[in-house]
């Protein structure tokens, strides 16, 4: 299990979802069917835990009120006018 926001280089995964640990950000791809069995069950259970983290986490640092550590696609320059250098 991950330690969500805690580091970049955790990654989980659970059937064909991963989860990768970033300080800023938690990503969550890939496929991942919750079946009526056993292993639907031990599935749900973890994204469970993991969710849970996650939450804890976000109130217990109020991470999601902070903008200081922005990934690198949040943090382009979008009020910018920039020059076409094709032109």
């Amino acid at each position: 299990m991950i330690d969500p926001f805690a580091n970049d280089h955790q990654s989980m995964q659970v059937g064909d979802l991963v989860i990768e640990n970033q300080k800023d950000k938690v990503i969550i791809y890939g496929d991942l069917d919750l079946t009526l069995d056993a292993s639907g069950y031990e599935h749900a259970q973890q994204l469970h835990e993991l969710m849970s983290r996650v939450i804890n986490t976000f109130e217990s640092k109020n991470l999601y009120n902070n903008n200081d550590d922005k990934s690198k696609e949040n943090d382009d320059q979008l009020g910018k006018d920039i020059d076409n250098p094709f032109l």
